[in-house]
């Protein structure tokens, strides 16, 4: 075990106050035992905070297992290399490293709490990706402290922000129209010859009636989809079964859309690309719409026209893929019977 001290100066006023004293300017030492060896030297500095971090520096460098940054990093992300989300923990772990690279960090060990809360002070992100942002950070110590290159997981103490969920805000019929109707104005050809007007229209269509997220729209293969128009698939994010008929025109509007085996994707290159091409065309027809929005709403417009008609939010979940009670996190205030219970509870209450 390692400790700090003040090695008071001959004309330190403290000096009889002993080892214990550290208010004055004296330099810091640092005294104990680690695997055996006594460490007894001087850090090069009068700062606590300083001398703190070179103390585990210390450490890091006198255990055999001192395994570096770039180690554990590396051999988290090849335990990993299978899950779907291994980008987005690549996204937190690279500047990670050139994090610890610039504050001279080399050894996992050294990195403490403080220098986490430094690091997510670099983070220009809103509340809830930096909520996601701090689990990946534990997951990723978590596994360090499993193969014992830590003693203890750092980010745990590490709080997340508060995070208010967003209300959920459906398109309204009007602006549903206002979107088929721009489509009229949207280019017809591209630069490889696709019919970017008819695909974008199925594609909005199968979102809209689907309930399904854009990444899997994006994906959505033929053989999802049989003869009946019974869609059926495992959806990406929770890997749910989703099965449900799409209507008759939404059938027809994919219709001779696609390759052999997508609707929309050509199944070369990243399914990221592709989905962010997607998203790129229909920012566009809202900006030409003049419709504020995003692509989840029309999930959004799917489950509360169902809760509105009086279907279960049970029902409604199996449609969506998620759970009763997420559904019902995001789209309680539009359940039809439970409003109508509620609304008849205040009546009793007013009438009496």
């Amino acid at each position: 075990m390692l400790s700090t001290f003040r090695r008071h100066r001959t004309s330190c006023k403290h000096k009889a106050k002993g080892r214990k004293y550290t208010k004055c300017t004296c330099p810091i030492w640092v005294d104990g035992n680690l695997n055996g060896r006594r460490v007894l030297q001087s850090l090069d500095t009068r700062n606590l905070e300083i001398a703190s971090t070179k103390v585990l520096e210390l450490q890091a460098d006198l255990t055999p297992d001192g395994t570096t940054v770039d180690k554990a990093v590396d051999a988290f992300l090849k335990a990993n290399s299978e899950l779907k989300s291994i980008h987005t923990y690549k996204q937190v772990l690279a500047p990670l490293q050139k994090f610890c690279f610039g504050k001279s960090i080399s050894k996992i060990r050294a990195v403490t709490l403080a220098d986490l809360y430094e690091f997510r002070s670099t983070w220009d992100c809103s509340s809830l990706t930096t909520g996601k942002r701090i689990e990946r950070l534990r997951t990723f110590f978590r596994f360090c402290e499993d193969n014992e290159w830590i003693d203890r997981n750092p980010a745990t103490r590490l709080k997340k922000p508060p995070v208010k969920d967003p209300p959920v805000v459906p398109f309204t019929e009007e602006e549903w129209k206002a979107l088929l109707n721009a489509l009229d104005r949207y280019p017809v050809k591209n630069s490889f010859g696709y019919d970017n007007r008819t695909r974008l229209r199925a594609f909005l269509l199968v979102l809209r009636y689907s309930g399904l997220r854009i990444g899997d729209v994006t994906k959505l293969e033929k053989s999802r989809i049989g003869k009946d128009g019974m869609l059926t698939l495992y959806t990406s994010k929770a890997g749910v079964q989703v099965r449900h008929p799409l209507p008759q025109f939404v059938v027809d509007a994919l219709e001779g859309i696609g390759n052999d085996r997508y609707f929309f994707w050509s199944g070369e290159g990243q399914l990221k690309s592709a989905v962010g091409d997607w998203q790129r065309s229909i920012r566009r027809l809202m900006k030409d719409a003049k419709v504020t929005g995003h692509p989840h709403q029309f999930r959004h417009s799917l489950a509360t026209e169902l809760l509105n008609k009086g279907i279960s939010m049970e029902h409604v979940a199996a449609i969506l893929g998620n759970t009763p009670e997420i559904c019902r996190k995001h789209y309680a205030p539009w359940e039809a019977t439970r409003q109508q219970a509620l609304e008849n509870a205040l009546k009793q209450v007013w009438t009496q």
